[in-house]
């Protein structure tokens, strides 16, 4: 056990302490899960999003970019908007070469206070269908648990320059999008009601 870890979440938490993700809040969906986890003794959250679609850009070459590069062109944390991607995409920048259209599942961060800890919420996170969870240990002892699932899309638009895709294949990509946000909150609403139950968290 760390003896650290109280000190860590104190800090953590501290109601001064700026939140450095470009939202600067956590998402509506994820705070009641946020919340539960924050309020055990046992752990707290680092970073988190709930899962995203994302239009995004970059004026180098697959190989080479980098995120900085990145321009995020459109976002949402609900389902897409099939008529806001379509603006996007007709007025990005004419000097952007590549243009694709993401989404990201629900990824959550759990610093935890002993390995017995993070074995418990790691195996709450497998039951529930987060097949890429895993722990990190650094070398100053904090524990830290990724919950992350296999849900992903990314499908680049423009290649190029040039529109690479016709409206009725943009049209299908926003669908199956949706589709996954769908199922990513209905995995979290799934999670949200193990570490309830399981962790007598309420």
């Amino acid at each position: 056990m760390s003896k650290h870890f109280d000190q860590w979440k104190h800090d953590a938490l501290s109601s001064d302490k700026e939140d450095l993700s470009r939202k600067h809040s956590i998402d509506d969906y994820i705070v009641n899960v946020i919340n539960r986890i924050n309020g055990h003794n046992d752990y707290y959250t680092s970073s988190s999003c709930s899962g995203r679609t994302l239009v995004l850009s970059s004026s180098s070459t697959v190989t080479s970019s980098t995120k900085s590069d990145c321009q995020w062109l459109y976002v949402t944390h609900e389902h897409a908007d099939l008529e806001a991607v379509l603006n996007c995409l007709e007025q990005r920048p004419k000097e952007i070469d590549m243009v694709s259209i993401k989404f990201e599942a629900f990824i959550l961060h759990v610093i935890c206070r002993t390995l017995e800890c993070a074995k418990v919420l790691l195996n709450i996170a497998l039951e529930c269908g987060y097949r890429n969870s895993g722990l990190v240990i650094s070398n100053q002892g904090k524990i830290t648990l990724a919950i992350r699932s296999t849900h992903v899309l990314e499908v680049p638009l423009v290649i190029g320059g040039n529109l690479a895709v016709d409206q009725n294949y943009i049209t299908q990509i926003v669908s199956i999008a949706n589709e996954k946000m769908t199922a990513n909150k209905t995995k979290i609403d799934k999670f949200s009601l193990c570490i309830e139950n399981k962790l007598n968290i309420t």
